[in-house]
């Protein structure tokens, strides 16, 4: 592989960390707001859900390593903790939104269905349907909180364009796509922040905590 092309994706998967990073700090400067004006459930299991999509970014880096950066699709255990705690970012962000027994219970075993379901048949295909319906419940919660349509890109960036970008890797084995499977996602991820970010503005409460506090 071409230094030149290593070396993006080695930034492609890096910038995910800054992404995940950027994330966190929105909804801590925010706190306020969430906290008390649209009252979500809870902040730290929204800062360990996206904590968490950063460790999965971490063991997808390591099998990298082992496999030079060039993408393999394939079996191990590194994979499936990286599907593992990228479907646990999901669920956890989603309940940490807000509180729902159904939603709840559907994301717990959305979690724990991942780790078992893969690799059965030596195939990633099962967990593909907890993925969806984790993800259905994410872009929900984030849609009845937010109330702000550009929610549902998040899925067209992270599901469909990545996925599209992983399918078009496999077959043609070129792996200049590589470089765009990460940035596919981490613009959803990034999407998600802006529109946390500027919520308060939309809803004239950014000075809220500030007043009170007189």
């Amino acid at each position: 592989m071409p230094k030149a092309i290593e070396f993006t994706i080695v930034a492609a998967h890096l910038s995910v960390y800054l992404v995940v990073a950027l994330n966190i700090w929105v909804f801590s400067s925010r706190s306020y707001f969430y906290t008390n004006v649209l009252k979500l459930r809870s902040l730290p299991l929204i800062y360990f859900g996206f904590g968490c999509k950063a460790i999965a970014t971490s063991y997808e880096i390591a099998e990298h390593i082992g496999d030079k950066w060039l993408y393999v699709s394939h079996i191990s255990d590194l994979n499936r903790l990286f599907y593992t705690f990228l479907t646990a970012g999901t669920c956890l962000i989603a309940m940490g939104l807000k509180k729902s027994k159904l939603t709840d219970l559907l994301s717990v075993l959305c979690l724990v269905s991942v780790p078992i379901l893969y690799g059965v048949g030596d195939s990633k295909t099962l967990i593909q349907w907890p993925q969806l319906v984790a993800t259905i419940i994410f872009v929900y919660h984030w849609y009845i909180i937010m109330r702000d349509w550009r929610i549902f890109l998040y899925p067209v960036l992270s599901n469909v364009v990545a996925l599209g970008l992983g399918i078009a890797l496999i077959v043609s084995k070129n792996q200049i796509f590589h470089i765009f499977i990460g940035p596919a996602s981490g613009l959803g991820l990034l999407l998600l922040g802006y529109v946390a970010w500027v919520q308060p503005l939309r809803k004239k409460y950014l000075n809220v905590g500030s007043q009170n506090s007189r």
